[in-house]
């Protein structure tokens, strides 16, 4: 039986999912649009290809059905708040970054507060959660010489975003207060 998703795929895109958000519901599921499976806990996103019509799945169903058992998992009937497209919003906020400027590695970083901590550039221009940019680049076909890609607004927004040709992911950074901000 043919999978709509390959099972590392899955996993991975698993990590980015929230567990019982009773606030906001639609971030426990995957989206998927044109080709590609999104998955966004508001922090960050994964994007894996998947063969699978447009529309929004529960994870477990999309599981089970995977290659398992014959046809398809049901599309969800989840309410979703108006104009939530993570694959629009956060995929295009990403495209900013992607400019041979903003190229850099996992040697460009420090950590701060240890395995939990925050991932700073050398420049601290922006922070990440340590443990997302971990999960997300563990998931790239580079692994270690993947090429991220930071930007930072005006405003204190910063995001890093990195493409591996199949894979993709943005994780949102630590919004930067240069007033009250103390290392």
């Amino acid at each position: 039986m043919d999978k709509f998703i390959k099972e590392s795929d899955f996993n991975w895109l698993c990590l980015a999912l929230k567990d019982e958000c009773n606030e906001r519901p639609h971030l426990e599921y995957i989206h998927v649009a044109n080709g590609n499976a999104y998955a966004t806990d508001g922090h960050r996103m994964h994007v894996a290809p998947c063969k699978l019509d447009d529309g929004v799945y529960c994870q477990f169903e999309m599981h089970h059905w995977n290659g398992l058992n014959p046809g398809r998992p049901k599309i969800a009937h989840v309410e979703m708040p108006d104009g939530f497209k993570p694959q629009v919003v956060m995929i295009n906020q990403a495209r900013k970054a992607f400019n041979p400027a903003s190229e850099v590695t996992a040697s460009d970083f420090y950590v701060q507060n240890g395995f939990y901590g925050q991932l700073i550039p050398k420049d601290g221009s922006s922070r990440f959660q340590r443990i997302y940019v971990l999960e997300a680049t563990f998931g790239m076909s580079t692994k270690g010489q993947t090429i991220l890609h930071t930007y930072t607004a005006d405003d204190g927004e910063n995001f890093m975003y990195a493409n591996d040709g199949e894979r993709s992911f943005v994780v949102m950074g630590m919004r930067l207060d240069k007033e009250s901000d103390c290392d």
